[in-house]
C-alpha cells in the first residue's frame, strides 16, 4: 500500500476514530460525483486501508445502540 494512502488512513483514524471509514467513504462518493478518477482511486484505497487498520469488531463496537437498535 502506498505510504500516502496509509498515512491518510491513519490520520483519519486518529482524528475520527471509528467514524474514519465514514469520512473516507464520503470523500470517495464526492470524488465519484465529480468524476475525479484519480481522487476516486485514492479514496477507495484509503477506505480499504482503514478497514485493514480497524477490525470489524472495533468498528461495530464503536456504534451507539440507538444508531443501530435491535428488535425487541
Amino acid at each position: 500500500m502506498p505510504a500516502r494512502v496509509d498515512a491518510s488512513a491513519r490520520s483519519l483514524i486518529e482524528e475520527h476514530g471509528t467514524r474514519a471509514v465514514l469520512v473516507a467513504v464520503e470523500r470517495l462518493n464526492q470524488s465519484i460525483d465529480e468524476r475525479d478518477i484519480h481522487s476516486r482511486d485514492f479514496w477507495a484505497q484509503v477506505v480499504h486501508a482503514i478497514h485493514e487498520h480497524q477490525p470489524l469488531k472495533q468498528r461495530v463496537s464503536g456504534r451507539s445502540r440507538q444508531a443501530n437498535p435491535r428488535p425487541t
